[in-house]
């Protein structure tokens, strides 16, 4: 059995007293992984008894000893089995982050922390695909990216785990102080800073604020990188967070030739020029200070935003000493997830699904990328609304809108209690667009599928609630 640690060690880690309930002196006893959940249980975990809204984990303390727990952390020694042993603490969450921050010093891998309010997700899993290509990475998995996820990710890592890639998440200020105090990061990245939990927040400074926490949990030596192309954060980072050498950016440019200025108070930069859109996307990378000749980076995804991923990824790449020849490889086979920009080609109509998620900047990159993946075709979007953005919603939805209408897009269908705030854009700029007003998405259903025909290119784009990937995923199979 897997000894991940002792439960003197877990005890010590969170600050709990031991208590037996067995008859007898009890033998030394080892954690082989940890649970909250009794169904996942397996011999030897330590089960973390987390009371939530709809079930009570204390309650299950019993069927945790009975399906091969070695102990319980629990927040009462009368929650502890008969005959079983225990940590009593007095927040178990607040445990379980403590235990995880434990076992990430015990681990000894390099972790990279990533934030942003849009393409986090994306960039942490093309940080994770690069990195593998040299040495063995443990990342997220799903969205687990908060107070609970994030400790879980930590704490499923395998013993032999050389780098741990985490994804930090949040709607409200200090929930990333919290997240970054639990992963001390040696590498911590934000992607950008948007609108996305503006209603909770009331403003892009507050947003900047939140996520610029991720620093306080930097490791000594720690490295701050940075998307340089948004202003606003890069700005903030270079003028105000006090981390000196410890700063790194990436940038994108278009020109043929990568320029060769340097960026006040930026020690590194990733920069990517020479960028072409055809057939996915390629580029050449010039990292600060890195051996060789600059490298040449094909991938078969496309969108400047998948640029951007690609190079926090390849920055990272820089800093672990990875080998960016294997890793600029790896990236060039690395797949979008589905509901993030996947592109499926079926019955000659090529289907863009982007509808995991909408905020103002994805679906910008999103009418980018139906422009190049169109060419050729009749271009169609299919848009819903962008959720969460409380007072912002009609001006932010305008302005949406207005970069809709920079494209000569064929057909735009759109639905969402903001239907017209982006109307109102998109005909500011294009009054000759062709546009169809849904009342739902099931309206939005049937009044594509009558229109689509062989050799299209649809983006299906719009916040999860409204339900476009299964939209999506319909059309592709045909439903």
């Amino acid at each position: 059995m897997r000894k991940m640690m002792s439960l003197e060690e877990a005890a010590a880690a969170v600050n709990g007293k031991i208590v037996n309930k067995s008859i007898s002196a009890y033998e030394p006893v080892y954690i082989s992984g940890v649970s909250k959940d009794t169904r996942t249980i397996e011999e030897g975990n330590i089960y973390v008894a987390i009371d939530g809204e709809r079930f009570k984990g204390h309650d299950f303390t019993q069927n945790a000893i009975d399906s091969g727990a070695s102990c319980v952390l629990v927040n009462d020694a009368d929650k502890i089995p008969a005959g079983a042993i225990g940590i009593v603490v007095q927040d178990t969450v607040k445990a379980l982050g403590d235990l995880a921050r434990a076992y990430r010093f015990k681990l000894g891998a390099k972790v990279i922390c990533v934030t942003g309010s849009v393409g986090k997700t994306s960039t942490r899993e093309m940080i994770a695909c690069a990195l593998s290509s040299s040495f063995r990475v443990f990342s997220t998995k799903r969205n687990e990216n908060n107070e609970i996820g994030l400790p879980m990710t930590i704490l499923s890592a395998p013993e032999d785990t050389q780098v741990l890639v985490l994804e930090l998440g949040m709607r409200l200020r200090g929930e990333i102080s919290y997240l970054t105090a639990i992963a001390r990061p040696d590498i911590a990245i934000i992607t950008n800073v948007g609108y996305s939990h503006i209603e909770r927040l009331g403003s892009q400074e507050q947003i900047l604020f939140a996520k610029s926490e991720i620093t306080e949990g930097l490791t000594e030596g720690g490295i701050l990188a940075v998307n340089a192309d948004d202003k606003l954060l890069f700005d903030h980072v270079r003028n105000i967070i006090p981390i000196g050498n410890g700063l790194a950016g990436i940038k994108v440019v278009r020109q043929e030739v990568c320029p060769s200025e340097t960026v006040l108070n930026c020690p590194v930069m990733a920069t990517a020029y020479n960028v072409d859109f055809e057939d996915g996307c390629s580029f050449s990378i010039n990292i600060t200070g890195a051996a060789g000749e600059d490298k040449k980076v094909k991938l078969s995804l496309n969108g400047i935003h998948n640029v951007r991923n690609a190079l926090f990824a390849l920055l990272c790449a820089h800093f672990t000493g990875a080998d960016l020849d294997k890793a600029c490889d790896a990236l060039s086979s690395y797949e979008q997830m589905n509901g993030r920009g996947k592109v499926t080609e079926t019955n000659e109509i090529r289907i863009i699904n982007d509808a995991y998620n909408a905020s103002p900047e994805s679906m910008k990159a999103a009418f980018f990328n139906l422009d190049v993946m169109g060419r050729g075709r009749r271009k169609i979007a299919v848009l819903g609304g962008m959720l969460e953005l409380g007072s912002y919603a009609s001006k932010l939805h305008e302005q949406v809108g207005k970069d809709c209408g920079e494209y000569l897009f064929d057909k735009i269908f759109v639905t969402g209690e903001n239907k017209d705030d982006f109307t109102r854009g998109l005909l500011s700029v294009r009054p000759e667009a062709d546009y169809t007003l849904c009342k739902d998405t099931a309206d939005v259903k049937n009044k594509i599928k009558s229109y689509a025909k062989e050799g299209d290119c649809i983006l299906f784009k719009a916040s999860n609630a409204f339900g476009f990937e299964s939209l999506a995923r319909d059309m592709a199979a045909g439903v």
